[in-house]
């Protein structure tokens, strides 16, 4: 009663102070520069990054996907009644009264510029209220949830959109942020994956050809006017932009094209099972109680590169965070501390090579990179995670260059079951914002 009591009042004076800051002072040239021109710098910690990413280090396991469906995409229809539903866990076990905003970002995920009375109807911020503490787990943490859109905060407009976690009233304090979508379908999207027409990718590359029908919705100049966005099973590092159509039949535009349309097929995504930690399951190596916390050792691994092509189901790099027999694995999911092995004679020059997928926000952190250790002939990993089945593979990183490989480890093959994300957006004359006028996800081999 007394913490109900003490999260109330806390609640009210920062929902005071917010609102002075927010808006008693929203017209001087200072709050309007800042609305206007958020810092973009990507080097600095702390720093406002437009992209899923966690900026505290006892922020773990965020997740943003459709309510009821962990596996699903961050993607709303605009008038739709579908909510997302925003995890994550504080592994301090401090408790903490955490707020969001949301920033509205144009098709390169840049601040579109509108303020937010134009896309947002009602409050322009919200508090995440609703937490639990881990109950029955060697870790203890705070897990926390909110869901978008509720009583707070609703969209007005299609777009791409980032949700700022912070914390103490200040939005440079950040925790997280998670990108979502907000589509008004005004395109229907036809597409077809198939292996690379031109010979000498067929074996190894992977072809997204589609077209797009805007029959009673008017384009002026589709070469100008829209922008497409292809990603293979959520990656952005190697996500295809900006393609132009290579026929336009009205009402149809056709991007059948040969070779600007290719993806590495990449090879189907390992996996590893912790949904019950009282025996091994699927490769598991081992489960040890270790200073109060339980580790679990991966079986051993080794590179697939020169391997043929061997079809196993997978959920295409995503995770599911469950415990086994669990009525709320949100709270009741313990942390492991994880241990990765993956054997070779010698490192891979010109680089380094990370643990890649869901887990690691499809991003190349360092908490996710490979050890290269000479007496053991094998690169090695100890990292912290939730409890739960996994997808993941190893993805190489060169020496100066954003876009991983994971071929050099992995192999890539035509044959492989990917998902492709198809986004379209339009920017109409006199708009200084993107609409999402068109989505589709497709399976490779389908």
């Amino acid at each position: 009663m007394k913490k109900s009591l003490l999260l109330i009042l806390s609640s009210f004076i920062v929902a005071l102070n917010l609102y002075s800051s927010k808006f008693l002072d929203s017209n001087s040239p200072e709050s309007f520069a800042a609305k206007k021109e958020p810092r973009q710098e990507d080097s600095e910690e702390g720093v406002l990054k437009y992209r899923d990413h966690t900026y505290k280090e006892n922020i773990k396991t965020a997740q943003l996907y459709r309510k009821g469906d962990a596996l699903s995409f961050p993607i709303l229809f605009l008038g739709g009644t579908d909510q997302l539903e925003l995890h994550f866990d504080d592994l301090s076990n401090d408790f903490q009264i955490y707020s969001y905003s949301i920033v509205h970002c144009n098709a390169n995920w840049e601040p579109s510029g509108l303020t937010e009375t134009e896309y947002l109807t009602d409050f322009m911020y919200g508090y995440i209220e609703d937490y639990q503490y881990s109950f029955n787990t060697l870790i203890p943490y705070i897990h926390y949830k909110v869901e978008l859109p509720n009583n707070q905060v609703r969209f007005k407009l299609s777009g791409n959109y980032l949700v700022k976690v912070y914390a103490n009233n200040n939005e440079e304090d950040l925790f997280l942020t998670r990108r979502f979508y907000v589509v008004e379908k005004k395109i229907t999207i036809k597409s077809s994956i198939r292996m690379a027409t031109l010979a000498r990718f067929r074996d190894y590359k992977q072809e997204v050809d589609f077209t797009l029908n805007h029959n009673n919705y008017p384009i002026q100049d589709p070469y100008s006017q829209l922008k497409v966005v292809i990603s293979q099973n959520r990656r952005w590092d190697n996500a295809i932009t900006d393609l132009k159509p290579l026929f336009i039949k009205t009402p149809e535009l056709v991007y059948n094209y040969e070779d600007k349309n290719l993806f590495d097929g990449g090879n189907e995504f390992r996996f590893f099972e912790t949904k019950n930690l009282r025996y091994q399951s699927m490769n598991v190596d081992g489960i040890q109680i270790m200073g109060g916390k339980t580790h679990v050792f991966i079986l051993p691994e080794e590179p697939r590169s020169f391997k043929r092509y061997y079809f196993q189901p997978d959920i295409n790099g995503k995770r599911l965070i469950t415990r086994e027999n669990s009525p709320s694995s949100d709270k009741e999911a313990d942390y492991m501390v994880t241990h990765f092995t993956l054997k070779r004679e010698t490192p891979l020059p010109g680089g380094d090579l990370y643990l890649f997928g869901e887990l690691s926000d499809w991003e190349f952190k360092k908490e996710f990179k490979m050890e290269y250790v000479e007496i053991n002939g094998a690169y090695t990993l100890t990292t912290q995670l939730k409890q739960g089945y996994y997808n993941y593979n190893y993805a190489f990183l060169p020496n100066g260059s954003t876009t991983g490989d994971l071929s050099p480890i992995e192999g890539t093959h035509s044959e492989t079951s990917n998902e492709y994300y198809i986004f379209v957006y339009h920017r109409q004359n006199a708009e200084i914002y993107d609409r999402l006028v068109g989505f589709e996800i497709k399976k490779s081999n389908e």
